[in-house]
C-alpha cells in the first residue's frame, strides 16, 4: 500500500502541474506509477468536456476555443510529454547513429531548429483542427487523453527499453511478473472503458455516427504501432522521451481522424 501511495504521488508530481514531490525516483516509489498516469488524462478529459459545454456561451469566435483545446492539455501535463516530443524530434532529424541519437535524447539540452519548427507546426495544426471541430467531436476526442497515456503505460511494461543506462523508465516496471501484468490489464481496462464511452456518445449524436469513435481508435492504434517501430529502429527500444513523443502525436492524430470523419461526405 505504501508503494502504491508513493506511485500515485510520483505520477501526479511528475506528469502534471501539481506540486513536485521530494520522493526519490526509484523502483520502490514508481513501481505502480503507470496505473495512475492515465488518471491525469482522465482529469484533462473531464475539463475538456466541461469546456465544450461552456465555450459556446462564452466565446463568439472559434479562435479562443481552439487555443484552449491545443494548449490546456500541455499546461495541465506540465509540458512533460512535449519535452519528450521535442527531444525525440531533434534526435530523429539529426540522422545520426543510434548511440548519437540516444545522447541527444538523454544528454543534449540544446534544442535544434528542426524540433522547434516541428513543435510550432504541431501547435498550429492542433489549433486548426480544434477551430474546425464540431462540439460533438470534442466529447469524443477528450477520451484520447486517457487512451494515449494508457497505451504509453502498456508500451513501457511490455516493450524493450533502450540499453542506455540513462533510460528512466526501467524503474516503472515492477520486478514481479504478476504486478506487471496486473498493470497491463488495468491499462487495457482504461482503454476499453474509454472506447465504450466514445462509441456510446457517438451513438447519441443527433445524427448517430459511430464511425467517429472508430476512426479515433484506429488513429490511436496506428500511432502506437508507428511509435513502437520508430523507437526500435532509431533507439533500439522505447525511452521516456519517445513515449512523450507518442503521447503528443497521438493527441494530434485522434482529432485529425475525428474531423476527417465529420467532414467526410459519406
Amino acid at each position: 500500500m505504501k508503494s502504491i501511495c508513493r506511485s500515485f504521488i510520483m505520477a501526479f508530481s511528475g506528469y502534471s502541474i501539481s506540486p513536485k514531490s521530494k520522493l526519490e525516483r526509484n523502483k520502490e516509489n514508481c513501481s505502480f506509477i503507470l496505473v495512475f498516469i492515465p488518471l491525469i488524462g482522465a482529469i484533462i478529459c473531464v475539463l475538456i468536456n466541461r469546456w465544450a459545454v461552456l465555450y459556446p456561451y462564452m466565446c463568439d469566435y472559434p479562435v479562443l476555443p481552439a487555443v484552449v483545446g491545443a494548449v490546456v492539455p500541455t499546461i495541465l501535463s506540465a509540458g512533460v510529454h512535449l519535452d519528450g516530443f521535442f527531444r525525440t524530434t531533434d534526435a530523429l532529424s539529426s540522422h545520426k547513429t543510434m548511440s548519437e541519437k540516444l545522447d541527444i535524447l538523454h544528454k543534449d539540452s540544446h534544442g535544434g531548429y528542426s524540433a522547434i519548427i516541428v513543435c510550432v507546426c504541431i501547435f498550429l495544426i492542433s489549433m486548426g483542427i480544434w477551430s474546425e471541430m464540431p462540439i460533438d467531436g470534442i466529447f469524443i476526442i477528450a477520451f484520447g487523453y486517457v487512451i494515449s497515456r494508457a497505451l504509453y503505460g502498456i508500451s513501457v511494461l511490455l516493450c524493450k527499453h533502450t540499453s542506455s543506462d540513462s533510460s528512466k523508465i526501467a524503474s516503472y516496471v515492477p520486478d514481479s511478473a504478476a504486478s506487471k501484468w496486473i498493470q497491463v490489464i488495468i491499462n487495457v481496462i482504461y482503454i476499453c472503458i474509454s472506447a465504450f464511452l466514445m462509441l456510446k456518445i457517438a451513438g447519441t449524436f443527433s445524427v448517430p455516427r459511430p464511425a467517429v469513435a472508430v476512426a479515433s481508435l484506429i488513429g490511436a492504434a496506428v500511432t502506437f504501432i508507428y511509435y513502437v517501430i520508430m523507437s526500435y529502429k532509431n533507439f533500439g527500444g522505447i525511452t521516456e522521451e519517445s513515449g512523450g513523443f507518442f503521447i503528443v502525436l497521438c493527441e494530434v492524430v485522434i482529432p485529425i481522424a475525428v474531423l476527417a470523419v465529420f467532414k467526410s461526405p459519406i
